[in-house]
């Protein structure tokens, strides 16, 4: 670096701040011509030079200068290696170990072999891009849990004019395990990207659980499908035990004959939960002498448990198709207990009185087409009381005959209201909120969309008006002839520790049987109800305390994040409560506490957790009162997606090089590398110019001059006598 110019400029005229400078050093000179006492010359010249400057400092102040420094530095061209460290690294794969051909590519210095001036500069990345200062065979430790090429592309690009990079050298074996497609991100650098290629492109001895499929959500005492995919290559008629196991217990076990070649098996497992809960399920298989690595013959999941079959109580006004189509649906579905009472006269019921004890009982209620004219207002009542008691579900239909005068004894307990009644039957169709269409009470498990519920066959509805409550969320509207009315068609409301769903119209067995030969829509009526079911009884949503982590699993690299919600009695949002997690591992308790973010949410996290599977109990007090508890589990980095994917991805690495200008190398002639790279690049040093500013007049210094020449011209007069 060198200080190429230096200037000052004035604020003023120079011609007039060197006049009014040289009066005043005139000035300082004449008052020191003479003096009491008689001073000898050298101390009045020391005198009026002090003075002298003092007021040319002074003066300066007035006309504002300012000095600027111009600097220029060479900076020579930098070839930036994007170093893979990845756990994918440590794969064995032919003809010798991935980790140690990186180690030895940078310990034996291929790589410096760089057109004269060039210089390297080391980036290890994994979920992100770091930089060290120079590579050794021991600064990439190959720890890292997932593999983000583009992050790490992406991470460069800032750094292209401040480094002076005019190439990357890309140190990999191709696989990226999460982030997007990286060919995109390196195209956008605009600089040429070679590639080193790490690994084998084809296959070897090794077997791999692909995927595990089963249902988020299983029942205590149902047996439960778990799907399994698993590939094999380089075996040829060999046996192997695939079993399934929670915490050391074999729930499910299958032998699976290897054929030859590269294959997949899919494996129709089971397993029986016991009790309700979240349970960490994993699926093995045993390894076999010469595998390329055994990190990949294993994957856990999570499924949570609910009660074994939860128990439905139907009331209808009257028998009519939709009672009969949505209770063979329920019973269809398998994880419900269904009783149904049809009224009869006002007294009665087809199946019997409507017992206390069966109302007890429901773990939903679901109301068709009730109540009718003829219904008793003491059962309404009774039933409004024991949905309000127990803060139970309620599954409305409307229906034909149902009477909107006594339905507002259930007001309270509905997601809509009504005005201007009208029994004249209008046929429309469902459309979905446009802010809704994402909603699990929309796409019901992925399996629909909004374009499939206006495909459905249009119901009925009365001419009644309807409007939704407060708190109630609009999932789906009525059109008619293609006018969206505007009125909820299907309804979800969640209001002090109740929920209900409702669909304001009726027919909607003609969403069951007027299907064609469709099968997935045939399905739709027992998806929607088994589904709003699940989702009226999911007992979380009733917590005042609610805590979670982000995720199941976790990374060794990630923090372990917790999201809390807190509520008080009339489940209104609580921001000044203290709320603390204790995460659990092998008697090791660690604490977490969770800050307030605002509207009743809480958010912290923990660091550094070892592999394993985790506990963690937390709650909220409030000046010393409990506000509630919640508990759970999750696991960190013990089944890592790095192994999954074993072969080299070539073809990536070659477009990733022949789409930037640059060219693609295995790692053994890694060293052809060093004479590709002039071919795109032209490793040209750049000149940066810097220039700074200061501003004398302004500089904090300058005062202190000042005072200080003041000072040392009053302490020489003082020790000569002077006044």
């Amino acid at each position: 670096m060198a200080i190429a110019e230096i200037s000052i400029s004035l604020g003023g005229n120079v011609l007039v701040f060197l006049l009014f400078g040289l009066v005043l050093a005139a000035l300082a000179l004449l008052f020191y011509r003479f003096t009491l006492p008689p001073l000898p010359q050298r101390t009045r010249s020391l005198l009026s030079l002090l003075r002298s400057f003092a007021l040319i400092f002074l003066l300066m102040a007035l006309f504002e200068p300012v000095s600027r420094f111009v600097r220029h530095t060479e900076q020579p061209p930098v070839v930036a290696v994007l170093l893979d460290n990845s756990q994918s690294m440590t794969i064995n794969s032919s003809p010798a170990a991935r980790k140690k051909q990186v180690q030895d590519l940078i310990g034996q210095g291929l790589l410096h072999k760089l057109p004269s001036g060039a210089r390297l500069q080391y980036y290890p990345f994994d979920a992100k891009m770091k930089t060290v200062a120079a590579a050794s065979p021991d600064s990439v430790t190959f720890t890292g849990e997932v593999t983000n090429i583009s992050d790490a592309f992406s991470g460069l690009k800032p750094l292209l004019a401040k480094e002076n990079i005019q190439s990357v050298l890309l140190v990999s074996d191709g696989n990226y395990t999460v982030g997007k497609n990286p060919l995109y991100d390196a195209e956008g650098l605009g600089i040429p990207v070679y590639t080193v290629g790490v690994g084998d492109t084809s296959e070897q001895q090794d077997i791999v659980v692909e995927k595990t499929t089963t249902n988020a959500l299983a029942y205590s005492g149902m047996r439960t499908p778990v799907d399994v995919v698993i590939r094999s290559s380089g075996y040829d008629g060999t046996k192997t035990e695939v079993t399934l196991s929670e915490s050391g217990t074999v729930l499910d076990r299958s032998v699976v004959t290897l054929q030859k070649g590269t294959h997949e098996y899919t494996l129709k497992m089971h397993f029986l939960p016991m009790e309700e809960g979240i349970k960490k399920l994993l699926v093995n298989v045993t390894p076999i002498s010469g595998e390329l690595t055994t990190q990949n013959n294993s994957r856990s999941f999570f499924v949570k448990v609910l009660k074994s079959k939860l128990n439905v109580v139907i009331v209808a006004g009257a028998p009519s198709p939709d009672l009969s189509a949505l209770r063979q649906a329920l019973v269809e579905e398998g994880h419900f207990s269904i009783r149904s009472f049809v009224q009869r006269t006002a007294e009665s019921f087809y199946e019997g009185s409507l017992s206390q004890a069966a109302l007890d009982s429901a773990d939903c209620m679901v109301l068709i087409g009730f109540p009718s004219q003829a219904s008793n207002p003491s059962l309404i009542q009774r039933l409004r009381d024991n949905i309000v008691r127990r803060k139970l579900p309620l599954f409305f239909v409307g229906g034909k005959g149902m009477s909107y005068g006594k339905l507002q004894a259930l007001e309270a307990v509905l997601p809509f209201g009504w005005s201007g009644e009208n029994p004249t039957e209008l046929l429309v169709s469902p459309i979905v909120e446009d802010r809704q269409k994402h909603h699990a009470l929309v796409e019901l498990e992925n399996k629909f969309t909004s374009e499939s519920w206006q495909q459905l066959p249009p119901i009925y509805k009365a001419q009644t008006i309807f409007h939704g409550r407060p708190e109630s969320e609009i999932l789906v509207t009525a059109t008619l002839q293609s006018i969206n009315l505007g009125e909820p068609l299907v309804v979800i409301r969640k209001s002090l520790g109740q929920k209900s769903f409702a669909v304001t119209g009726y027919g909607i067995w003609r969403w069951r049987l007027l299907r064609g030969d469709n099968q997935q829509a045939k399905e739709f009526l027992t998806d929607l109800a088994s589904n709003a079911i699940r989702w009226l009884t999911t007992p979380e949503e009733n917590k005042r305390v609610k805590i979670t982590p982000n995720q199941e699993a976790f990374t060794t690299a990630d923090e372990v994040g917790f999201s809390g919600q807190v509520y008080d009695e009339e489940l209104r949002p609580v921001d000044n409560a203290e709320v603390a997690v204790q995460v659990t591992h092998d008697g090791e308790s660690i604490p977490v506490a969770l800050t307030a973010v605002g509207n009743g949410l809480y958010e912290g996290s923990a660091q550094g957790l070892r592999a394993g599977d985790y506990t963690f109990s937390g709650g909220a007090t409030r000046n010393g009162i409990s506000l509630g508890e919640d508990k759970g589990k999750f696991s960190v980095g013990q089944v890592s997606v790095e192994y999954i994917e074993t072969k080299m991805n070539k073809q990536l690495l070659e477009q990733l090089a022949y789409r930037t200008g640059g060219s693609y190398r295995d790692i053994s002639s890694a060293e052809a590398i060093t004479a590709d790279l002039p071919t795109g690049t032209a490793f040209r040093s750049r000149d940066l110019t810097q220039a700074s500013e200061i501003e004398l007049w302004n500089w904090k210094y300058l005062a202190v001059i000042v005072i200080a020449l003041f000072s040392a011209e009053w302490f020489v007069r003082k020790r000569n006598g002077m006044l």
